[in-house]
């Protein structure tokens, strides 16, 4: 796998110490990019900038940095560790905790749980020979790579989302500078005098993003050793047969994302209206702004938790009618897989004729709290234009048997 080995020790600057001629013996060994680290605080930096490493040689023990001010007043350095950095970040790539310390069991416990498979621990033996250390250490990180396969295509993802994203930033300053305030106020329909958004169709820093995010995505679509890499992956694991729970935790998060109550309201967002009964905001995103400002109403499609197991017989009478109504090909109806309702994911059943609900505005600006989950692009687009397209429908005459056979 490609990526950056972060060698993360405070002692690994110090000549003629231990790591310091370990982290020598990784960069001249030329079959690894490898970048020195010797505190905590560089570490989360490097972790939240880089995109792309392969793994993380991380010592336990740090010397706490000290300020101008503490060191003034005599103060002594102790020791930290990186724990509460594995805790609040999400590290995508080999942990291998190499120390001289034993780490205590429950500490072991909690983070081969936080990194499942990911994380390893190894003890840092300074009296050993350094060519068989940095084996040691070499070897683990093949084994690594070779029981986890799976992690290949991410690592090329990851470096495709790099390239391209450094690639459009270059494009986009090349033809303005000023780039992101132009998109920023391309939504804006009215601005007062100190340049603040008076009305707004879509809340402007998510048209950035959103903007930004669609080239980013057809130049991905461009990338052909990424697309390669999905291939050669999937076929290789063509007879991978993954279990239930690995199916609904997927797709679960394929389908929804958690709200925040910061998050600003937006199409798709599906609320709590009363005890295991649900509204979807379908009113179009270029709208939501206005609606809440002046509190006009919004349009919500509503169901209930038991919805589909007392009416999904009504319109299927057979196990492939069912799957048909999973395709989405029955008219009248929109199903959710595995929905997250209160202590359980089940499908939800949405009646297009009778689901419905107009609700003010700044009644759900005032309720953010009560929203459980957003519906995912492009499941809310289907949502949304299935249901328009049924309420949209137009009634014709059948072609008669005459037109029929003349023609």
């Amino acid at each position: 796998m490609e990526g950056v080995i972060l060698y993360a020790d405070d002692h690994v600057f110090d000549n003629n110490e231990f790591v310091n001629k370990l982290f020598n013996k990784f960069n001249s060994d030329g079959n690894y990019s490898i970048l020195p680290i010797n505190n905590l605080n560089v570490l989360e930096k490097a972790v939240s900038s880089i995109s792309t490493f392969k793994a993380i040689i991380l010592d336990w023990n740090f010397k706490r940095e000290l300020s101008e001010e503490d060191k003034e007043l005599g103060v002594k350095a102790t020791d930290e560790n990186p724990l509460s950095f594995l805790r609040q970040k999400t590290v995508y790539s080999l942990i291998y905790i190499y120390s001289q310390e034993d780490l205590p069991e429950d500490i072991i416990a909690e983070l081969q749980a936080l990194y499942p498979n990911k994380i390893f621990f190894d003890k840092k033996d300074i009296t050993n020979d350094l060519d068989n250390e940095f084996e040691k250490i070499t070897k683990g990180i093949r084994d690594f790579e070779d029981k986890n396969g799976h992690l290949v295509v991410p690592f090329v993802w990851g470096k495709a989302i790099n390239e391209a994203s450094q690639k459009i930033f270059s494009e986009l300053e090349s033809a303005d500078k000023f780039w992101i305030k132009e998109l920023y106020y391309s939504s804006a329909r009215g601005i007062d005098k100190a340049g603040i958004p008076k009305a707004v169709e879509v809340e402007p820093t998510i048209e950035v993003i959103n903007l930004f995010q669609n080239i980013l995505s057809e130049r991905l679509i461009q990338n052909v050793e990424l697309k390669d890499a999905i291939t050669d992956y999937s076929i290789k694991n063509f007879t991978e047969i993954p279990g239930a729970s690995a199916i609904i935790n997927l797709y679960s998060k394929l389908y929804y994302t958690k709200t925040l109550v910061t998050d600003t309201v937006m199409t798709g967002d599906v609320y709590l209206l009363k005890e295991d009964c649900y509204g979807i905001i379908i009113s179009p995103e270029c709208d939501m702004m206005k609606l809440i400002k002046k509190n006009e109403l919004v349009e919500m499609i509503c169901f209930c938790k038991d919805d589909f197991k007392n009416n999904i017989n009504s319109f299927c009478k057979s196990q492939d009618e069912i799957k048909r109504a999973y395709n989405q090909e029955i008219a009248a109806i929109h199903l959710l897989p595995i929905f997250p309702f209160a202590g359980s994911e089940e499908t939800a059943l949405i009646d297009f004729r009778f689901s419905l609900t107009l609700v003010k505005g700044k009644y759900l600006e005032t309720r953010r709290q009560n929203r459980s989950v957003k519906i995912n692009t492009p499941y809310i687009q289907q949502l949304r234009q299935r249901y328009l397209s049924y309420i949209g429908r137009v009634g014709v005459p059948t072609i008669p048997d005459s037109l029929r056979t003349v023609n």
